[in-house]
This record gives C-alpha cells, sequence and structure tokens, in this order.
C-alpha cells in the first residue's frame, strides 16, 4: 500500500473475536495493523473481547488467551467509547442500540471506513461501511496500482 493511500479503518468487536480465532478475511486486516500496513482502530473494546474469548465454546488455555490479549494491543489503536450521554443522544440512530457506540466511534475518529459484518450497519452507513472482504479489494487495487 502506498503511504498516499494508507487506510485507517475502524473495526467492530465481532471482527476482532473472528480474526483473533479463526483463520480468513477477519484475520488479515489485524495482521495488517499489527506490521503497520494500516492504522487499524477502534473502540476500547478489550474487555468485550475478553468475556467472548473466555467463553467455554472456545476452550483456550490461559497461555492462548494471554497470547491472543497481547496480540490484540499490537494490532491496533484503541480509542475511548463514547460517553453515555453522546450515546443517548443518538438513540434513534439504529435499531441495534449497542452498535451506537460502534458508529460514533467509527464517525469520530475521521477513520476511512468501519469494517463491520452487520447488516444494519452496512445498509444505514454506507458508503462508510464496508465488509472485511471489501477492505482487502481496497488494499490490494492500492497495491496494485502502486
Amino acid at each position: 500500500m502506498s503511504k498516499e493511500m494508507a487506510l485507517d479503518p475502524f473495526v467492530d468487536a465481532n471482527n476482532i473475536v473472528s480474526g483473533l480465532l479463526f483463520e480468513g478475511n477477519e484475520a488479515t486486516p489485524l495482521e495488517l495493523g499489527r506490521i503497520g500496513a494500516i492504522t487499524l482502530v477502534a473502540n476500547d473494546y478489550v474487555d468485550q473481547v475478553r468475556a467472548v474469548l473466555r467463553r467455554a465454546e472456545f476452550s483456550l488455555a490461559d497461555g492462548e488467551f494471554t497470547g491472543l490479549i497481547r496480540y490484540l494491543h499490537g494490532c491496533l489503536t484503541a480509542i475511548e467509547d463514547p460517553q453515555n450521554d453522546e450515546i443517548l443522544s443518538h438513540s434513534s440512530l439504529l435499531r441495534d442500540k449497542k452498535d451506537i457506540p460502534v458508529t460514533l466511534g467509527a464517525t469520530g475518529s475521521g477513520s476511512d471506513y468501519l469494517v463491520t459484518g452487520d447488516k444494519e450497519l452496512l445498509a444505514k452507513l454506507s458508503p462508510l461501511s464496508i465488509t472485511t472482504s471489501s477492505l482487502l479489494k481496497l488494499i490490494l487495487s492500492d497495491r496494485d496500482r502502486g
């Protein structure tokens, strides 16, 4: 990716968890953030991500859990969550109220895109919101032009 076209995508917690636990598209932006090819931005999801990773369904040993959290810290820049009054003032923005902080984080951070698989966010926040697959296509097309 050329320096002129460096991307600062904002990523939601679901993409972070998928990228940490599974091989596939969602893992790629985390790795690109780790090596500095993109500046990956997110709300401060660490507690939420920790809770999901601790679920019995994932059967992570303590060392695996700790390694994933360390890896995550090297992959992205966490910004402060929006304040409760700001979230409440935007309560009519989305049907799914838990996505309002994601929306405010993405728009307030100055990020180029909100990378999500959430159908409501993709529909209501277009063209800001894109899928991971679309982000990877953008990165590859910029690389091919560079």
